[in-house]
């Protein structure tokens, strides 16, 4: 078990994001649902993006789905160098932190500022269960590509590629989703040691 959220205390930027019922907050690049959501996908295209998923979500309205991402919200982040828990800009020389599994070579989730991966790191009960299984993955820039669907399998599974990042071919042939994070040259750590080395731990 992770200790009490309630009980870390919370940087001020991730203090002002919507909360859920419980009074927690919600990370920025968290999905909400309102009530008459069906769970239809939304496909649009532009000359940007090509063809693409728009997330009509709005944070604080609805319902958050901890564990999914909004994919608009999830690609401005990842393009603008925006923190995904708190959503502020991440200087360009400022070092960032990565999440994920050991060795990873790319990640889905956004990246962070030091100390808002180290509150996620204590209040997310998930990460907090991995233990020494979950790293962060240091570094002051990253690469983008594009995680896009190419195909629907006749079970409803979806099917995926990775493809450059700009890459105009690609809108013609797969819908994006997501974008993926390639950190550059980055220091890697298990979270429970990054934690105790740097003493980012948020006590009261």
């Amino acid at each position: 078990m992770s200790p009490s959220w309630r009980r870390i205390p919370m940087p001020p930027a991730v203090a002002r994001l919507p909360r859920n019922r419980a009074g927690r907050p919600v990370p920025g690049n968290i999905a909400w649902y309102e009530a008459d959501d069906d769970g239809s996908i939304l496909v649009t295209r532009n000359d940007e993006l090509g063809g693409h998923i728009t997330c009509p979500c709005t944070p604080g309205r609805g319902t958050p789905r901890f564990g999914e991402q909004c994919s608009d919200r999830q690609r401005q982040l990842m393009v603008q160098r925006r923190c995904g828990l708190c959503t502020q800009a991440i200087e360009p020389t400022a070092q960032l932190v990565f999440i994920g599994e050991s060795d990873a070579r790319y990640y889905l989730g956004p990246p962070l500022h030091p100390l808002c991966a180290a509150y996620a790191l204590q209040v997310c009960p998930v990460l907090h269960a991995e233990g020494e299984r979950i790293e962060v993955a240091l570094t002051q820039s990253y690469a983008l590509a594009e995680d896009r669907i190419t195909a629907v399998s006749a079970d409803g599974a979806l099917r995926r590629s990775a493809f450059p990042f700009g890459d105009l071919g690609a809108h013609h042939l797969a819908v994006l989703e997501f974008y993926l994070a390639f950190p550059d040259a980055p220091e890697r750590l298990t979270a429970p040691t990054w934690l105790a080395q740097h003493d980012l731990k948020l006590l009261p």
